[in-house]
């Protein structure tokens, strides 16, 4: 079914004047995995630990207080289930609840507790709105490394060793979705959770309708937050490009790189530095093709700072690095996959093949 024309006076502003409520960040992703050993092994390497272990699911955590950042859950492949976001308040959730796409305020009977609302966004995706989930004690993680630096020599005597081990993840920092609705989602994320787009990238310098992949930030007023919680791109078959985790440098991305080589995992694209967010990036690929980043150094913003604009190219991808490989983007190819793709563009007025054929192109400049 084909939706209706979008009104895109928010849309181009970036934001909207009146949310229902403004999400704080994002709390945890649900992802379903063939073989939740395997799949706990590799996110073990990447440096989560685990925080609770249902008969039904793995929770795992990273060193900030979260009690958990991923829920593992069984299913016939890797993929995004539900993203969820953190809510300041038990009326967020009774607002939340009001929404036609909204069920009523449930209790959570995991480990964690608190209290949700899950919502069916445009295009597919699945959000819970959170609040109240018990928070644990922080991990110890080391302190940054002095630096020797010409003029300013902070290191004397004393030489740098980096132990062989996974990286040190400090907190999930975002999630990068496709969608065969971008318009849809991005004004329902502004409406609903408050989102404000930092960045939107076009095929072009002018507005053309659709962007390309556009990076939304939390609105935390005059507190400062992260350039990007989620990112929106265009995609044939709605799901999760990546999923991102800080760490505190280069040293970590460096460490958690050679560790995850040595144990035989997929590298997907890094190391570099983004131009949108300024992260220092490295992603790399799980076993069951969920992609993973660890980044550094990101951009961070208050709710002042407006929204801008560059055009899609391979080239706007990264200030320095290797280009993504052809496969960076791709999911891997099945029958399910190409009929999912078929169906999302057959179905969607935002995006088609001629759409997506001028994207695959736009990276190659």
């Amino acid at each position: 079914m084909k939706t209706n024309p979008i009104d895109r006076a928010d849309l181009d502003r970036g934001r909207a004047t009146d949310p229902l409520v403004r999400a704080s960040g994002l709390h945890h992703l649900v992802l379903e995995t063939p073989d939740i050993d395997v799949a706990a092994r590799f996110w073990g390497d990447f440096g989560l630990s685990p925080s609770a272990k249902t008969s039904e699911a793995l929770y795992l955590r990273s060193a900030s207080s979260a009690h958990h950042v991923l829920k593992l859950v069984r299913g016939s492949r890797g993929r995004l289930a539900t993203l969820a976001f953190r809510v300041e308040s038990d009326l967020d959730l009774r607002k939340l609840a009001s929404l036609p796409e909204g069920s009523p305020v449930h209790r959570i009977d995991e480990p964690g507790g608190g209290a949700r609302v899950s919502l069916a966004a445009p295009g597919g995706l699945a959000i819970d709105a959170v609040h109240g989930i018990a928070e644990l004690p922080p991990l110890e993680t080391r302190d940054p490394l002095p630096s020797n630096v010409t003029g300013g020599v902070t290191r004397s005597g004393r030489p740098v060793r980096v132990s062989a081990a996974p990286s040190e993840v400090l907190r999930l920092g975002h999630a990068a979705i496709e969608t065969t609705r971008p318009a849809a989602l991005l004004l329902w994320l502004m409406r609903t959770l408050g989102m404000i787009v930092s960045d939107y990238q076009h095929l072009d310098t002018e507005r053309s309708p659709t962007p390309i992949v556009s990076f939304m930030r939390c609105d935390r007023g005059a507190t400062l937050t992260d350039h990007h919680t989620l990112a929106v791109a265009i995609g044939p078959r709605p799901g999760l490009a990546h999923v991102a985790f800080e760490v505190r440098d280069v040293d970590e991305i460096g460490r958690g790189a050679a560790f995850l080589r040595a144990r035989g995992y997929r590298h997907a694209w890094g190391i570099g530095r983004h131009i949108l967010g300024s992260q220092l990036f490295d992603y790399w690929r799980a076993p069951d093709g969920i992609v993973a980043e660890h980044y550094s150094d990101g951009d961070v913003f208050d709710s002042s700072a407006p929204t801008g604009r560059l055009p899609f190219r391979g080239s706007t991808l990264a200030q320095w690095g290797e280009k993504p490989p052809p496969d960076f983007a791709l999911p891997p190819l099945s029958p399910s996959a190409i009929a999912g793709a078929v169906r999302g563009i057959a179905t969607s007025d935002e995006i088609s093949v001629a759409l997506l054929a001028r994207a695959a192109s736009a990276l190659s400049r």
